[in-house]
């Protein structure tokens, strides 16, 4: 076998081209379609105008380069010194010729040519259905959401002129009301300003009165006697007088109600809320499948297709599982005890908390590196925000204990985060696990409570699980949030789930005993894609149910 191992494969072994079907001298593969071609076909593909872009490779290359997640050469791991020559599929592992003897008699074998040819077929299916079942589905989302997009800019635009126009006619009415207000009270005031001038004018009156009376006594004269003043009663002004209620302001108690209303609303076509609603009015658990898993099922992280990934705190090795309970994948992270939790980056990589107080990142290839060394912490939950910060719980140092947050790259540590109330006390005492909802964090502290906090550590609030009634105490262990941002958490001393809101509120106590058949409920996740969720205990069960209608 050459160092690439291509020599091993016959170019033409049991495959037909992808054109006209026929199974000779099947030697070349189209990446861009992609399809194995004769060497004719092959041929036509470089010279036809419609494929000059695309490219055209041997198939042996296909075959160990394009779909293949290791060398056919590559050794085998446990009798390092063999080639891997076939493939177990009772046991799911390569083998070389030593472990067929040993340990794989009697099962069922295949090559390891034909496994990668199995998998090279598959994948052309599924690469094939990306552009023609998925691809233009999602194209035809994207014409519409531009249309919504152009249709809902128009319509803004207008709603917004609209309410702006209201704005400036509301304001005019309002501001010509108060006028109309302060005129009235101004009028007021006049009368009170004229009653002063007529007061003004009968003092006058009177000292003028006063005096001429004054004169006419000292000079002594008899046109005294028939001097006659004017009536006393005549020199009081007539002042209508107002009660001070009459000048008093009293705004209406429903002004606020009536403004509100005056104003108006702006109605959504998007009803996400009422959808939301409504579904939450429709919680129904309908299961769909249970399993027996290699391993506890201390966490679940769901992969997509209706897949997920089983970990159990006291094996280094992860399962991914589909949905009816076969393994599709698993990973091993060397170097730990035991893998707490994980959690899948928008990147496609996998990181992974340990017992050996190591945050590790597995890449989409498959290599496994230290990405945080957390101790002397006990690295627990593990989280990742939309700014793709790396949340981890920190456990076992007494009052040190805390939730750390770090950048992508885990080299720095931004924050701690403790949960600090209204009077500075410090609520999060033992972090377990955690999950970012909307801009807060959720947080599974020990076995007594939920602790939500904000982005300033303040806690907005805390769910201790009486609000369900049930028999035993609350015991959290698992969360995970839905695509309406509520909270599912797993209680493993009630055997349930509590359906929690955005706002801490119980909605609903579900996926109880007798609807999975499971007791001791650990870890759980929810695709958001099917709507399914998965629980899982530490005694190797699994369920996965649906939960909205």
């Amino acid at each position: 076998m050459s160092d690439n191992g291509a020599s091993s494969i016959p170019p033409q072994t049991f495959v037909e081209c992808g054109i006209c079907k026929g199974n000779a001298n099947i030697s070349w593969f189209c990446k861009n379609c992609p399809t194995s071609l004769c060497d004719a076909c092959a041929t036509t593909h470089r010279t036809t105008k419609q494929y000059k872009t695309h490219t055209i490779v041997e198939r042996t290359y296909t075959v160990l380069r394009l779909f293949g997640p290791a060398k056919i050469a590559e050794q085998c791991e446990v009798h390092p010194e063999k080639d891997i020559s076939s493939y177990c599929n009772e046991c799911d592992v390569p083998c070389c010729i030593s472990c067929l003897v040993q340990n794989h008699q009697r099962h069922e074998m295949s090559t390891i040519e034909d496994k990668y040819l199995d998998a090279e077929k598959r994948l052309n299916v599924y690469y094939k259905q990306l552009d023609t079942d998925v691809r233009p589905t999602v194209d035809k989302m994207e014409d519409q959401a531009k249309e919504d997009v152009k249709e809902d800019n128009i319509t803004v635009e207008k709603v917004i002129n609209d309410i702006n126009k209201f704005r400036k006619d509301f304001i005019q009415n309002f501001n010509r009301s108060c006028d109309d207000l302060i005129t009235g009270v101004n009028q007021i005031s006049k009368k009170t300003i004229e009653a002063f001038g007529e007061i003004e004018k009968s003092k006058k009156t009177i000292e003028s009165l006063k005096k001429e009376i004054e004169e006419k006594i000292e000079r002594g004269k008899l046109d005294i006697i028939k001097y006659q003043p004017p009536k006393l009663d005549s020199l009081i002004p007539t002042i209508e007088r107002h009660k001070q209620a009459d000048i008093s302001f009293e705004p209406s108690m429903k002004m606020l109600e009536v403004m509100k209303e005056s104003v108006g609303e702006i109605k959504s076509r998007k009803i996400e809320r009422e959808e939301m609603d409504r579904s939450l009015r429709s919680v129904h658990v309908q299961k769909l499948h249970s399993f027996d898993s290699k391993i506890g099922v201390t966490s679940l992280t769901t992969a997509g297709n209706n897949m997920a990934w089983v970990m159990y705190f006291r094996s280094p090795t992860m399962y991914l599982y589909n949905d009816k309970g076969t393994v599709v994948r698993s990973v091993t992270v060397g170097g730990g005890e035991g893998i707490n939790d994980m959690v899948i980056t928008q990147s496609g990589e996998m990181i992974v908390t340990c017992t050996d107080k190591k945050v590790r990142c597995v890449s989409v290839s498959g290599k496994v590196s230290t990405r945080i060394d957390t101790a002397p912490f006990v690295c627990y939950g593990v989280s990742v925000t939309d700014k793709q910060e790396i949340v981890v719980c920190m456990g076992n140092q007494g009052d040190k204990v805390h939730v750390a947050v770090y950048s992508s790259d885990g080299r720095s540590k931004l924050r701690e985060i403790r949960g600090r109330d209204g009077q500075g006390k410090h609520l999060i005492t033992y972090p377990y696990r955690v999950v970012q909802n909307g801009q807060d964090l959720c947080v599974v502290n020990g076995e007594s409570n939920v602790v939500c906090v904000d982005e300033r550590d303040n806690v907005r609030w805390v769910y201790d699980g009486k609000q369900a009634k049930l028999k035993g105490s609350f015991d959290p262990s698992g969360i995970c949030v839905d695509k309406y941002n509520n909270l599912l958490v797993t209680d493993m001393n009630n055997d349930c789930v509590h359906y929690i809101d955005r706002e801490g509120g119980l909605i609903q106590v579900i996926l109880t005993q007798e609807q999975t058949g499971l007791l001791f409920h650990w870890g759980i996740c929810v695709d958001d894609v099917t709507g399914h969720v998965w629980v899982g205990n530490i005694v190797n069960k699994v369920a996965t149910a649906k939960y909205l209608r």
